[in-house]
């Protein structure tokens, strides 16, 4: 579920950077900002889908889903950068892809610290 509402978040962002500015919401698009959000959700989308695959082919699953550090950073940072141009607030693009750079590297690595796991038998019992 976490995937499917980050997968959605991201495709309201590229809506947002491809129609924002036609449909009147702003007046310019830094796409710099656009293109790390999406980055940003990309990677959580890659990682989680990857570790995801795995563990079901171990009979492993998740048991922190929605207390799991990376999707909240994935999903806050990938509002918060395209929303930064709706309040005015200006940042070069060197400045939005470092941050966005850093959130990228950051979310696998928040995935493989952070994630609990249990094996299905063990939780039947």
């Amino acid at each position: 579920m976490r995937k499917i509402i980050l997968a959605v978040v991201g495709a309201f962002i590229a809506l947002f950077g491809l129609f924002g500015v036609q449909v009147h919401l702003v007046s310019d698009i830094n796409e710099a900002s656009i293109i790390g959000a999406l980055l940003i959700v990309g990677m959580y989308l890659f990682s989680e889908f990857k570790k995801d695959w795995a563990e079901f082919r171990e009979g492993v699953f998740q048991l922190n889903k929605y207390s799991d550090p990376a999707f909240w950073t994935a999903l806050i940072s990938s509002v918060v950068l395209p929303l930064l141009s709706i309040f005015n607030v200006q940042l070069t693009s060197e400045v939005i892809g470092t941050i966005a750079s850093i959130l990228a590297v950051l979310v696998p690595i928040f995935i493989k610290i952070f994630r609990k796991t249990a094996f299905r038998d063990a939780i039947a019992i």
